[in-house]
């Protein structure tokens, strides 16, 4: 099962254990979702609708890097059998992030894809909240979520 990173900025200042808390309750749920309000120029591009997800290529892992080293983050590792990277042929339920000024589409060149809608909790393993002591841990790495 492959395995993607999101990573969560603090941007608003509300604090690492508030989001953490938020994760842990709603899971991660995109900009529309949370009524909150993106520049027209994201809406344009779709961001709004999507959640980001960076892969295990070394350009994924590079460009997660850069934003974990800023600080103020959270890392979310997400195992969902659900997300189906789209290639050149066929479509999948990940678009690729092509930066290319346009929505996300076809295979990512970057290791950054966007999924349409929300990802539930019982997919996500979040940092300073779930450890493989955790109940269900097997299950989540098999990305079937977390078993009660």
């Amino acid at each position: 099962m492959k395995e993607y990173k999101h990573i969560v900025i603090d941007k608003m200042g509300v604090g690492l254990d508030a989001l953490r808390t938020s994760l842990n309750v709603s899971g991660l749920e995109t900009a529309h979702s949370r009524g909150i309000q993106l520049s027209a120029g994201s809406v344009a591009l779709e961001h709004h609708l999507h959640i980001f997800l960076w892969d295990d290529s070394i350009k994924g892992i590079t460009g997660s890097l850069g934003i974990i080293n800023a600080g103020n983050t959270i890392t979310v590792k997400v195992r969902w059998d659900k997300l189906i990277e789209s290639g050149i042929i066929f479509p999948g339920t990940l678009k690729g992030d092509t930066m290319q000024n346009k929505p996300p589409g076809g295979p990512s060149t970057n290791g950054a894809w966007a999924y349409k809608g929300n990802i539930p909790r019982n997919y996500l393993y979040i940092d300073g909240v779930d450890s493989p002591a955790t109940h269900g841990f097997s299950t989540w790495q098999l990305g079937k979520g977390w078993q009660p």
